[in-house]
């Protein structure tokens, strides 16, 4: 046991940054303190002295196991222990304990320093980790090399890549190689010059199957204004977008063929006016009746009829070229945009192979049927500069064919060269 000289204690302990104090040990009454101490209860040193120890605890459990482990081992090394100021605020101390003696007196020497701030941090830490591993957001992140260093449990249960399985390996074990390179080269430019990006990635998950994703990228500096890490945050959006192209379909495909209904085929038609202004280049328009169809539905009804139309989109779909569209407007009408063409005699050909695919047999359920096409053929900008006119003329060609025996194709021009001889 220490024996401290009153005399030289105040001037060896009075300017320490750290607070100190002695209380007797028969009755915890504090008999010293220096500045720093009563700095931070926030009471004056006249007020200090004479008070007990006991009066500044905030917490009565943390007071009786710091009595309880004095008695039984005559010191306290760095307790955590919160004290209370003047104001009744509490503050954390790491708190240290001595047996020792003041003159004869058996006393208590406590050495006091202020961890509240390091502590608040701590606790922020702790919030921010608990915030990150129960986010329903995946989390990775990683150096600034792009090695991954963490990743919270979203992160695992949305890849299906275990804690072990990721860390130390690079983002890319992710990669679905549905983006160019392209991509991945604007993503990072907008990272170094704004610090940020924000998007939506296809990405893979660890059973190959791949998902999308809205992802946010941050980077994170140093106190120096360098790249410490990079921050990862990011959603599984794929039911959400499965959802969207299902509301989607079903306000632009007709339910029965599959193909574009009036209004896919509306815009699609906008467009390529736009396209064919742009670039000066022509397309058609072909306007489709089926000729004999009410026939086959009041004969076999209306399923057989469903299964006509069917067949018919699809002997349409093979008419044309890919990049062309094939569109129901209603019941037996059926439209088709042919892009880029150069003149009369490709887009005869392509209605003659209409046509003459049409006014094939259909078997259909055990039954077989027969219709006839009539096409009415309208060319931008030849015959009209807009849409609607476009419409307008290929629907008034297409009656014109039917007037003159259907089963056939007529092109919108003068009467005497109206319907083209398809079997001549």
């Amino acid at each position: 046991m220490t024996e401290l000289d009153p005399i030289g204690l105040a001037g060896v302990l009075e300017d320490s940054p750290i607070g100190v104090s002695i209380s007797r040990r028969r009755d915890g009454v504090i008999v010293f303190a220096n500045h720093t101490f009563c700095d931070l209860i926030g009471v004056p040193r006249v007020t200090v002295l004479g008070s007990k120890a006991r009066d500044y605890y905030v917490d009565d459990h943390q007071r009786a196991t710091v009595i309880k482990h004095m008695k039984r081992h005559g010191s306290v090394d760095h307790a955590e222990v919160q004290f209370r100021r003047s104001d009744g605020a509490p503050f954390w101390t790491l708190l240290t304990i001595r047996e020792s003696l003041f003159g004869t007196e058996p006393v208590n020497l406590a050495w006091v320093y202020d961890i509240t701030e390091r502590k608040t941090s701590e606790e922020r830490l702790q919030l921010a980790a608990k915030v990150v591993e129960t986010a329903n957001e995946g989390i990775m992140i990683t150096g600034p090399d792009g090695t991954i260093e963490a990743v919270n449990t979203a992160f695992t249960r949305i890849t299906g890549f275990s804690l072990d399985e990721a860390i130390g390996k690079k983002p890319n074990i992710l990669k679905s190689g549905r983006h160019e390179n392209d991509f991945y080269r604007d993503m990072w430019r907008a990272i170094l010059e704004t610090g940020q990006w924000q998007g939506e990635v296809w990405n893979r998950r660890r059973t190959g199957e791949v998902f999308i994703e809205w992802l946010s990228i941050a980077t994170v500096r140093d106190a120096f204004g360098e790249v410490s890490h990079m921050l990862g945050i990011f959603s599984d959006i794929t039911a959400r977008k499965e959802d969207e192209e299902q509301v989607w379909r079903q306000a632009n495909f007709d339910a029965l063929t599959g193909l574009p209904n009036r209004s896919l085929f509306l815009d699609r038609l906008g467009q390529a006016v736009k396209a064919a202004k742009r670039d000066k280049t022509r397309f058609a328009l072909l306007f489709i009746d089926l000729d004999g169809f009410k026939k086959v539905n009041d004969t076999f009804g209306h399923a057989v009829g469903d299964l006509l139309l069917q067949e018919a989109a699809a002997r349409l779909l093979l008419s044309v070229r890919s990049s062309d569209t094939v569109a129901r407007l209603s019941g037996d009408e059926f439209t088709v945009i042919l892009h880029d063409v150069e003149g009369k005699d490709e887009i005869g050909n392509v209605a003659a192979k209409v046509v003459s695919r049409l006014a094939e047999p259909f078997e259909l359920d055990g039954h077989d049927a027969n219709v006839q096409a009539s096409v009415g053929i309208a060319i931008f900008p030849d015959d009209a500069d807009d849409a609607a006119m476009l419409i307008r003329l290929a629907d008034r060609a297409m009656y014109t064919v039917k007037g003159a025996g259907k089963n056939n194709f007529g092109f919108h021009e003068m009467p005497e060269r109206l319907v083209y001889p398809l079997y001549a």
